[in-house]
């Protein structure tokens, strides 16, 4: 069977690679001018490829459709994903979080291990090809390129989502899916920044806070709440805890953020350690006394929200004002705005609508050897290698599903 694969990314490697060794004739038709651009890019060019962990920790870290990637994931798992890197000589270590990456601290020795799966089995990869336009007649595909037709019995879209748009990830694989009757899911940015309307966050910009959380609520109800680090921006907030928030809030109107500086204390534990400063320090300036609980250039801002005089004296400080420090280190308001745009996502959220694709064979359910890997799919998981992972085994599954 003659093969073209559209794109040449993780999950477009892969998925030639997976139907190649089946004997099939494959070609990877890739817009760059060289293969795997957006890997090369990823964990600040160190790849993190995949999560040590057993598949239900990895379904507790996907967001999106974790039913329909059972079958994919537990048909190749994150330790398959090791067995295949050291195949094709490519060790590899696990770091904080089960994270896992080349021991080099190179993504191109992943990206060479893929190409070379790929060429060892009599892939052809074709570069610089931008394809413009493809349609199916009778039983077969036409993919129509900038300068030249290719002519197939089977497709895979392997495009990628919308974010990274250098890289390729431009989003035109959801004009090629609508061409063939699919419905796209509204993308979305993911793993990204988020925006706040509070006016002194820029006076704050690189500050970074750890040990804290971030809770997120909607019409009252708690949506997510991350407990870690976070930092602010010149116009919001980033760090871990935000971006998998951003995954969490990104289909929901009327959000509402809060702020707790000290989540290992609760209120009571708070008050009792607020007075203990309060009482060693009765003359000190209330300013002074907060150094201990906050950090030195976050202090005017706090009490400029708890309205009060970072001058005034401990002694002066009213219960009411006591209650006023102690609610906003516990739930200290940030006004949300948006999330970052999807040119700062790490991940797109939406995508190829999963209900009109076969979850063991990512064929469509719409058009007979029409496939789909990767995250052009509405799949998406939160950091720490889960996202690559699922390229790689929606992959997988595209070339057993050819078989069928």
């Amino acid at each position: 069977m003659d093969i073209i694969v559209i794109g040449g990314g993780a999950s477009g490697l892969m998925s030639a690679y997976s139907c190649a060794k089946s004997g099939h004739n494959v070609t990877i038709l890739e817009k760059n001018e060289k293969v795997g651009k957006k890997l090369y890019i990823t964990g600040k060019g160190r790849c993190n490829v995949t999560n040590y962990c057993n598949t239900q920790e990895f379904f507790n870290n996907v967001v999106t459709n974790q039913k329909f990637l059972y079958s994919c994931i537990n048909n190749f798992t994150p330790y398959d994903t090791i067995n295949f890197l050291e195949q094709f000589g490519i060790k590899t270590k696990i770091e904080r979080g089960n994270r896992v990456f080349p021991e080099s601290d190179k993504s191109s020795d992943i990206i060479k291990a893929l190409q070379n799966a790929c060429t060892n089995n009599g892939v052809k990869i074709v570069l610089n090809q931008n394809v413009v336009d493809c349609y199916k007649n009778q039983n077969k595909f036409f993919v129509i390129t900038t300068d030249k037709k290719y002519l197939c019995d089977a497709l895979i879209i392997c495009t990628g989502g919308n974010s990274y748009k250098s890289t390729g990830s431009d989003g035109f694989g959801y004009k090629l899916a609508k061409k063939f009757g699919h419905t796209i899911v509204d993308i979305k940015p993911a793993l990204c920044p988020i925006k706040l309307k509070n006016k002194w966050v820029k006076s704050v910009e690189g500050l970074s806070l750890k040990n804290v959380k971030l809770s997120a609520y909607s019409k009252n109800k708690l949506i997510k709440e991350e407990f870690g680090e976070m930092l602010f921006t010149s116009n919001g907030i980033s760090g871990p805890i935000v971006l998998t928030m951003s995954s969490y809030i990104n289909k929901i109107n009327d959000i509402e953020l809060y702020l707790d500086f000290k989540p290992a204390l609760n209120e009571k534990k708070l008050e009792n350690r607020l007075l203990r400063e309060f009482d060693t320090n009765k003359n000190s300036q209330i300013n002074t006394v907060m150094y201990n609980l906050l950090p030195k250039n976050f202090l005017e801002i706090f009490l400029n929200v708890c309205k009060i005089d970072k001058l005034k004296k401990v002694n002066s400080i009213t219960t009411e004002e006591r209650k006023k420090i102690i609610s906003n280190l516990k739930n200290f308001k940030l006004n949300f705005d948006s999330l970052y745009d999807i040119d700062y996502a790490i991940i797109t959220n939406g995508g190829v609508n999963t209900k009109e694709i076969n979850p063991k064979s990512m064929e469509s359910k719409l058009v007979k050897n029409l496939f789909f890997a990767g995250e052009i799919l509405d799949v998406d998981a939160l950091t720490g290698g889960f996202n690559i992972q699922i390229a790689l085994s929606t992959a997988n599954s595209v070339g057993k599903g050819v078989l069928l």
